[in-house]
């Protein structure tokens, strides 16, 4: 019996174990590190050489390809922020073998992280890898009595647990433990005291560091190991180091150079000095999109389109017909007719808007011109564009210029995206910058001709006359029509309002109280209102602007990953 007993005993130590470690795989649940030893060399420049072997074990998890490392570029300090920049020797297994990996910079976070592993290799069990890599600048030196190396040995940012942790400091020679004063904080981030580790000195320059327990997501170890002074140099930053995250601003700089230069040669205006005076004619007979457009520098807004819709009606070449809204929760609406048209002649851009909005069609109603009719406007444009182009009113050379200056800035600002993704808080300062630059200058590009230039100061006189025609009611009176004739135009300088209420004082509210536009029919039982027809007028050309601008929907843009600030890691 006795036999059996012990032959029992000695199968049962055999295979315990066995049975414990089945117990252990079985109840891993992620990542965790068996073992981090970190040996960091300080040297008398102020920075470290750090080798960390993390020996950690995924159990048999599925889907598990590595652990990653994240590490602060800065730190925060009472004084002020202390840039501690990061460079990575090697990443490896014990052997010396190399280990894919991929590393990104956080600038928002002042972060590094090494992702180590092969996203197309899953790993199970054991695995060690081996970390080498150099700070700068981690001793401080700004206390008069001693220096002090207060570093965060393994980081309070883990996001698995750590079963054993151990750092050995080699100091330099004249550091010892003789002249040296040690404090270990542990714990939880922001904790004063020491429950879960334990120091000692191996030999006289070297301190070793070894936690007592094993420590759980967000737990750390900090040392604060002070020593005389005279022995580590304070650190010099490079000039790169103390300006090179602001080099991107050479970006915008570079586009505000190019951009003036350009536009200095090929953009700006041959100078008219001369002083603006009314002028009693629409200049040269232009048409609102004309003026519009030569006003603007090439500029086409919504505003052109219902001018020029507003000028054909007066013309006699489209009637408006206002359509009230229904019930609580409809809305108002136009229908544009086709109408036979006056004895003035239409340009090519104004018979190319009437095609787009009436194709094949005699009327059309207005709301059903919204989210198609914007994909002609691009057309409409440079028809219009060209008309002054054929005129010799401004320069195809700016307009080219305008083109390349608006695409480059589109560029610029889509590449803020990409910014994003990288956190790079300068960069994405100067691509808006830079982007903003290009298309104002592309804005500004196109070139007037001297003969452009000059038509252009007497649109300026034109519109003078019109911001200040109760002054000139004799020419008003000499006139038909001036009323209709000039309400494009008002609209085209946004003072469509003020351009009615003056028509209301030069001709009385007597006379506009019969005044009815045959292109325009509306409800006007009560007789014409000048404030009522501003209020018409303006909503329809909020509905024009409405209806043919651009089709609303989602556009994607990026967005910024990264971990937050401090050291630490993980497995994925």
């Amino acid at each position: 019996m006795a036999k059996i007993i012990h032959s029992l005993a000695v199968a049962l130590a055999m295979a315990l174990p066995i049975l414990t470690q089945a117990r252990e795989t079985a109840q891993i649940a992620d990542w965790y590190v068996k073992d981090f030893q970190s040996t960091i060399t300080v040297r008398t420049d102020s920075s470290l050489l750090i080798e960390e072997k993390i020996i950690a074990d995924a159990g048999n998890l599925p889907d598990k390809h590595g652990i990653f490392r994240v590490l602060p570029l800065e730190t925060k300090t009472d004084k002020g922020t202390i840039k501690t920049p990061v460079s990575l020797v090697s990443i490896t297994d014990f052997e010396g073998n190399a280990i894919p990996y991929s590393a990104s910079t956080n600038n928002f976070d002042h972060t590094v992280t090494w992702k180590i592993g092969d996203a197309d290799k899953t790993v199970t069990g054991v695995n060690d890898y081996e970390i080498t890599y150099l700070v700068k600048n981690a001793v401080r030196s700004g206390n008069a009595g001693f220096d002090e190396l207060y570093w965060n040995l393994n980081g309070n940012f883990w996001d698995i647990e750590t079963n054993n942790f151990s750092a050995n400091i080699v100091f330099p020679a004249g550091i010892a433990q003789s002249n040296s004063q040690v404090y270990l904080y542990s714990g939880g981030l922001g904790q004063k005291n020491n429950n879960m580790a334990s120091y000692e000195w191996t030999n006289d320059n070297t301190l070793k560091i070894a936690s007592k327990q094993t420590l759980s997501p967000g737990q750390g170890i900090t040392a604060s190991v002070t020593f005389p002074k005279n022995i580590i140099k304070p650190y010099q930053p490079g000039f790169f180091e103390l300006y090179g995250e602001y080099f991107w601003f050479l970006i915008p700089l570079l586009a505000l150079f190019i951009g003036y230069y350009v536009w200095n040669k090929y953009g700006k205006d041959p100078v008219v000095d001369k002083t603006v005076i009314p002028e009693f004619e629409i200049p040269e007979n232009l048409t609102p999109m004309e003026m519009g457009l030569l006003a603007s520098n090439g500029n086409f807004g919504d505003s052109l389109v219902s001018a020029t819709i507003i000028g054909l009606a007066v013309k006699k070449y489209i009637v408006i017909e206002e359509i009230p809204k229904q019930g609580v929760f409809g809305k108002q609406d136009f229908r544009l007719k086709k109408a036979g048209g006056g004895p003035e002649p239409l340009i090519e851009p104004e018979k190319l808007l009437i095609d787009k909005i009436f194709g094949a069609n005699n009327e059309v109603l207005l709301s059903k011109l919204k989210n198609n009719f914007y994909k002609d406007l691009p057309e409409i444009k440079k028809a219009g564009v060209e008309a002054l182009k054929n005129k010799g009113l401004i320069c195809q050379s700016g307009l080219t210029i305008k083109m390349i200056f608006i695409a480059a800035g589109s560029i610029f600002l889509f590449g803020i995206i990409f910014a994003l993704a990288i956190g790079d808080l300068w960069l994405i300062v100067s691509l808006a910058l830079a982007g903003i630059v290009l298309l104002i200058f592309g804005l500004l590009m196109p070139k007037r001709t001297p003969k452009g230039a000059e038509l252009n100061w007497r649109v300026k006189g034109f519109k003078l006359y019109m911001e200040t025609a109760e002054k000139y009611r004799a020419q008003f009176y000499e006139k038909e029509n001036i009323f209709e004739k000039f309400l494009p135009y008002a609209m085209v300088f946004g003072m469509t309002k003020l351009w009615i209420k003056k028509m209301e004082e030069i001709y009385g509210k007597e006379y506009l109280a019969s005044y009815h536009p045959a292109w325009y029919a509306g409800n006007f039982a009560a007789g014409f209102n000048a404030n009522d027809f501003a209020a018409r007028m303006n909503s329809l050309s909020a509905g024009i602007a409405a209806n043919i601008g651009t089709t609303s929907g989602a556009h994607g843009s990026g967005g910024v990953g990264g971990g937050g600030g401090g050291g630490g890691g993980g497995g994925w």
